[in-house]
């Protein structure tokens, strides 16, 4: 059994990765101090609110190589549930260590509340910057089978209610288009202006996105101009209040801090 001074330098990554996060202080009680388990991959499951389906392993060719080097830098991070142990962080770990056909993997078990555990899960999902998919089947099975609301998702997941509902309605889009977006062919801002459009539509746009001949500007374009729509950005003044419409939220993003810093100066 490594030594407690050990078992920090295991975690240390870990630690230093979540400070400022929310449960950073349950993390470093309830872990920190645990004993690192190593379990057999029979008794090990990954929690419902990721989906195996949504990771492409190709894409993580230097972490499998680490696994097969070093093994486990860091251990999983699972809680008791049914006699097993649910894995709530260090899912593509688990799934390469299967992939290279680990049969044992170190763990520590950490004592959370349901609440707690699912608070933990979207902070880990949005700290890990995975594929948008992961994010939107976790946010869509949060609302079916949770019956949380957009608000409550958004203030879990420290996001806008625009952002929420933008995440899940990826789960609308055609398989070709969620493989792009797992091997991180497409983004998510290039996925988003895909939704509702025709598949043939989609099929030829996306075509010329993983193909570098056209912007996130140029496809909202092209979908204003198929549902007929005028362009989005306007001016408009109320008494002393002054509202810009962008045409894009990319387009927000990048003027916003500009305009803000001209009244502000």
């Amino acid at each position: 059994m490594p030594s407690k001074k050990k078992r920090r330098t295991d975690l240390s990554a870990l630690v230093e990765k979540y400070q400022g996060l929310s449960i950073v202080s349950e993390i470093e009680r309830n872990l920190l101090t645990a004993n690192v388990q190593k379990l057999s991959t029979q008794e090990l499951f990954i929690n419902e609110l990721y989906a195996e389906e949504n990771y492409d392993l190709s894409q993580y060719k230097a972490l499998e190589d680490s696994l097969n080097k070093d093994g486990f830098l860091v251990p999983l991070i699972v809680v008791c549930k049914d006699g097993k142990f649910e894995i709530i962080n260090g899912v593509k770990r688990y799934l390469l260590g299967k992939k290279i056909g680990l049969e044992v993997m170190p763990c520590v078990i950490a004592d959370l509340s349901e609440t707690r555990k699912i608070a933990y899960i979207i902070e880990n999902i949005i700290s890990e910057e995975d594929n948008p998919l992961v994010r939107s089947y976790a946010y869509c099975l949060l609302k079916d089978k949770y019956l949380f609301d957009d608000k409550k998702i958004a203030e879990l997941s420290s996001s806008s209610l625009a952002q929420v509902k933008n995440l899940r309605r990826l789960s609308t889009l055609p398989d070709f288009v969620k493989s792009g977006l797992k091997s991180f062919k497409i983004s998510y801002t290039e996925a988003r202006t895909l939704i509702n459009l025709p598949l043939e539509k989609q099929k030829d746009i996306y075509e010329k996105i993983i193909s570098n001949q056209l912007s996130v500007r140029e496809i909202e374009k092209i979908k204003r101009n198929h549902f007929g729509q005028t362009k989005k950005r306007k001016v408009s003044l109320n008494k002393r209040k002054i509202t810009i419409t962008f045409e894009s939220e990319e387009e927000a993003y990048k003027f916003y801090p500009l305009i803000k810093k001209e009244f502000t100066d």
